[in-house]
């Protein structure tokens, strides 16, 4: 009999070929790609590797021009599911032409499922033979074995559950993206499409909510009263108990009241154990936000790491909800395989003397048991096995994580102590540690909390300072990649193996980025998010993705029928579509304006800056009556500002004007300067801050200083005193100002180079003995 076996990817297909077989299988091509052939058992295999999907759901070509089609019909039209990967779907239905069975071992999750169904359908095309599924979590030779020795049916309904995301994503996607993108096209010409989708937008949400408090924030003062006490030669901190005073006027008067104190009284000494317990067991999830917090991994390269070590065969499968151990896991196996490694060694022996238990958390996704190590490895075979940086790393974290689970909880000795100056009373807290307990295996987590000295109440202790600081209040941070996972988790915003897609979609589309291990959020993302936000908050968020999640679940768990879960979820996009196209001219409007605010940033010759009246764009208008500085929120914002009527403009970007004018102009090519919204500087009295005059030396008549001065047409020196003493400048080649100034009478030395001829240096002063002497 001829046993035909679907692996999601090559490398899985290689493997299970080399477990089944023995390591005696063959490699042989069928439509170009490889098959891997044995016997076992009297039965004939072949083993082939998909290379993920090999079908999509997309629309009949008939809806393809955008501009023909109301994107509303796509909210009810029918998708189709095409092969989108020709040469896999030849090999599929040659194979099926053998086969006298098939048994489908794809990864065992949602899309492992489909995707087995994918090329289960193109098979049965072809010929109607019995198919099987074989259901593992590793690929470790006893639990692949034992998979094949006991295999069961395909599981239907999680395969039509990624059927219906699939279908339901499309429609959403499609229809509202569209949408917005022609509504926008209607107002300013711009080539970015403005994609909204499902899990995408409300992803962006959470960093934009974020964004929004930040931008949004108004820092408030505040004083604190800190003190470094000492007992012994120890030094500790202490701060007064009512923390951040916002009254000036009580942190001055207490801080009055402990000036010149240099005695203290340990006033109350309250001491607890802490206990702090192992880390649950890893889910893909939890796996994710540690390998962004503590090795700085972004969480879609962590996962392609992850996959590489599962296949190849160094961890169980990474794709989990789950973060409880079944009760009858087998620790102690994996735990003396590692006695062979180093850094592992010390951990697994001690725990091998012991009754093994884990901390179990409290989901159970009933498909795969928790990330954890099934082959223990050294960094050298990690590295010769995964060709990607920082596969040691995430490998290390997974067993160190996994060592965690199993050791005792650390012990915290934790002191409070309240010391009084006078009868102020201050507030010093520390820590010591007792046991280290799992924290010696796992050393991504460090306590901060600083060590206290020995003291008992009643106790005098030295003030060695006291101050009373000034602070501001300040903004929430910029959320990381671990805590936007965290907030996916908890509002069911994609799956353990979406997630990290969505957060590089919105990369890809320009709506925010990742600076170290905080998220920015872009203009392009902010100005969308805050339209869809104004105008159609659901949208942007969680709760109707979630809804949708939910009936994702209830397909798989057979609670509803694909059929049902497509018209409840339907119904719940359209209802969103409604809103979307009801509040369309207040969104455009938004999204409108804030495109043409950024072409108008681009031109630099005419760009001012941001309207003080709507906070959108000034700048210089053109018009056959004259020229105005504008705001490009006309016609609601009316704002506008006089300029000169005559002579060249040129933005000086490096002044600033010191009566808070918008920019400084260049009238005339530096006949004057005008500000914008203040008027002609040669009225203000702030004139010179702005432009301090170029000082050459000191008047020879009268001692004050000789200074440049520019007219339209030329340049010369003259007395800031106007005495009458003046001077010519020179006024052909390039003329540059030295630092170096002359022997005789102390004026700078000009540098003047002419074409063809050699630079000179000189003193200008006309009535210097070295004048025009090529000084330098």
């Amino acid at each position: 009999m001829t046993i035909v076996v679907f692996a999601e990817k090559n490398k899985a297909a290689a493997k299970l070929a080399t477990i089944l077989s023995g390591g005696n299988s063959t490699r042989e091509h069928v439509a170009d790609l490889p098959v891997y052939s044995f016997v076992a058992k009297g039965d004939e295999y072949k083993i082939i590797g998909l290379a993920g999907h090999i079908t999509s759901y997309d629309f009949d070509p008939a809806y393809r021009d955008w501009k023909a089609i109301d994107p509303a019909v796509l909210l009810t039209a029918d998708p189709i599911k095409n092969i989108t990967k020709k040469n896999y779907e030849r090999a599929v239905r040659q194979l099926a032409k053998q086969a006298d069975s098939i048994v489908l071992a794809c990864d065992y999750d949602r899309e492992g499922e489909n995707i087995g169904f994918e090329a289960r359908d193109i098979a049965l095309q072809v010929k109607k033979v019995p198919v099987k599924r074989a259901r593992f979590s590793s690929l470790s030779a006893n639990e692949v074995q034992k998979a094949f020795n006991n295999l069961v049916e395909p599981d239907t309904n999680l395969a039509l559950s990624a059927d219906t995301r699939q279908i339901l994503d499309l429609r959403m996607g499609a229809a509202f993206t569209r949408f917005m993108t022609l509504a926008v096209r209607e107002e300013a010409y711009t080539k970015n499409i403005l994609s909204i989708g499902p899990c995408q937008t409300p992803t962006c949400g959470f960093v934009y909510e974020r964004e929004k408090t930040i931008r949004d924030f108004q820092p408030e003062d505040f004083w604190k009263i800190e003190a470094v006490f000492q007992a012994g030669s120890s030094e500790f901190e202490g701060v007064h108990r009512k923390g951040n005073i916002r009254d000036v006027e009580l942190a001055k008067k207490i801080y009055e009241k402990l000036q010149g104190t240099r005695e203290a009284i340990v006033f109350r000494l309250n001491i607890k154990e802490k206990q702090i317990n192992p880390p649950y067991p890893l889910n893909t999830n939890e796996f994710l936000k540690r390998a962004s917090k503590f090795l700085d991994i972004s969480p879609e390269k962590a996962l392609e790491i992850a996959e590489q070590l599962y296949l190849a065969g160094f961890i169980s499968y990474p794709r989990t909800e789950t973060n409880r151990y079944p009760e009858d896991h087998d620790f102690k196996s994996m735990l003396k395989n590692l006695l062979r490694i180093d850094e592992y060694a010390p951990f697994a022996e001690n725990l091998l003397k012991t009754t093994v238990s884990p901390r179990n958390g409290k989901k159970d996704g009933h498909d795969h048991p928790p990330i954890h190590p099934i082959k223990a490895v050294s960094e050298k075979q990690i590295k010769n096995a995964v060709k990607l940086d920082n596969s040691w790393k995430v490998y290390d974290l997974i067993v160190r994580h996994f060592l965690a689970n199993l050791m005792d909880p650390a012990l915290f000795e934790k002191t409070h102590m309240e010391v009084h100056v006078k009868d102020e009373p201050f507030d010093c807290k520390g820590s010591v540690m007792k046991s280290e307990g799992w924290k010696q295996v796992y050393p991504f987590e460090i306590s901060k909390e600083k060590l206290l000295p020995h003291v008992q109440e009643g106790d005098k202790v030295a003030v060695n300072k006291l101050t009373n600081t000034k602070s501001q209040t300040t903004p929430p941070k910029r959320l990381t990649e671990a805590e936007l996972l965290t907030l996916m988790d908890k509002h069911g915003i994609g799956t353990k193996a979406t997630a990290p897609s969505h957060i590089e979609t919105n990369k890809k589309r320009g709506y925010f980025e990742i600076k170290g291990k905080t998220i920015s959020m872009l203009d392009t993302g902010f100005n969308l998010m805050d339209a869809l936000g104004v105008s159609v908050p659901i949208l942007i968020q969680p709760e109707i993705r979630a809804k949708i999640e939910g009936l994702i679940e209830d397909v798989e768990k057979g609670i509803k029928s694909f059929d049902e879960a497509i018209s409840e979820g339907t119904v719940l996009i359209q209802k969103m579509y409604t809103r979307l196209k009801s509040g369309k001219g207040d969104i455009v409007l938004r999204i409108a304006g804030s495109i043409k605010d950024e072409k108008l940033a681009e031109d630099k010759k005419n760009h001012i800056g941001k309207c003080d009246k709507c906070g959108r764009t000034l700048s210089i208008i053109r018009t056959d009556k004259g020229r105005f500085v504008g705001c490009s929120g006309y016609p609601q914002c009316r704002n506008t500002y006089p300029l000169p009527r005559k002579g060249s403009l040129d933005v000086m970007r490096s002044r600033e004007c010191k009566k808070g004018g918008f920019a400084v102009l260049k009238v005339g090519g530096g006949k004057y300067y005008w500000s914008v919204g203040v008027g002609p500087c040669f009225n203000c009295e702030k004139q010179k801050l702005c432009f301090p005059p170029t000082v050459i030396g000191k008047c020879p008549t009268c001692g004050c200083d000789m200074i440049l001065i520019e007219t339209k047409d030329s340049k010369f020196l003259g007395c800031a005193r106007r005495c009458g003493f003046t001077c010519s400048y020179p006024q052909k080649g390039r003329v540059t100002l030295r630092d170096e100034t002359c022997d005789e009478c102390g004026w700078r030395i000009v540098r003047v180079k002419e074409p063809k001829k050699d630079g000179r240096h000189y003193c200008i002063n006309r009535k210097c003995n070295q004048k025009f002497k090529n000084l330098l």
